[in-house]
């Protein structure tokens, strides 16, 4: 797991190191033996439920045990304490101004996504559509991104969402569980692996999601047609 902080003391600089060294970080990841394959946990305001399992240090950890040396997670994460010191003091700003209390003003590049869509525009391409909330499975070549996969995360719950991602990383770090390190620069052929291991399991996900929504609607039928008078 490889956490970038947005609201750093020295505000941004946290996130625009990272973005300069973006290729090299996963160069030296491969090189050090600490990734194969790439990730991104791609979130924003909206889904709350993805920055507090980022935050949980429990949630963070397991994330970071099951992906292992086989994948590096990347994310951007804004602080919560600093984000409740800011909204804090710009409500206090108001009430002093005696202006009406609306609490709904948060600058608009405090939320992760103005930085993650920055940043995957310059490196995924301009065209590339990103949906929140989502993990983005990608590989590197060249200075370049080869391939990629993104992955919709379609939980809700705290819990729910946790076990979600939790799957996906896991079944794509399994993918590469027997890769010989000597073959770590076959990149197109290891990107492979997790590929059709993460979109296997998506699969089968929306197909029990439709079997649930066929059985519902056969059910109800059966209850209404039980209802009607022969």
């Amino acid at each position: 797991m490889f956490t970038v902080t947005i609201n750093s003391e020295n505000r941004k600089s946290s996130y625009e190191q990272f973005e300069s060294d973006f290729f090299k970080i996963c160069d030296e990841h491969r090189e050090n033996n600490r990734a194969l394959v790439f990730s991104f946990i791609l979130y924003d305001f909206e889904n709350e439920h993805i920055a507090k399992i980022l935050e949980d240090p429990h949630y963070w950890l397991s994330l970071n045990s099951i992906s292992g040396t086989y994948l590096t997670v990347f994310s951007l994460h804004y602080k919560a304490e600093d984000m409740k010191s800011k909204l804090m003091e710009m409500i206090k700003q108001r009430m002093n101004q005696g202006t009406k209390k609306e609490f709904n003003m948060i600058a608009t590049d405090q939320n992760p996504s103005q930085e993650t869509n920055h940043f995957i525009q310059k490196y995924f391409g301009k065209d590339f559509k990103i949906k929140y909330p989502s993990v983005l499975f990608f590989q590197v070549k060249d200075d370049a991104i080869s391939d990629s996969r993104l992955i919709q995360l379609d939980q809700e719950g705290i819990e729910a969402s946790f076990l979600e991602l939790k799957q996906y990383i896991k079944i794509a770090a399994e993918a590469l569980y027997e890769v010989n390190r000597k073959n770590k620069y076959n990149v197109n052929e290891l990107f492979s692996l997790v590929d059709q291991n993460v979109s296997g399991l998506r699969q089968k996900i929306q197909i029990k999601k439709g079997i649930k929504t066929v059985t519902s609607i056969a059910e109800l039928a059966a209850t209404v047609t039980g209802l009607n008078p022969s």
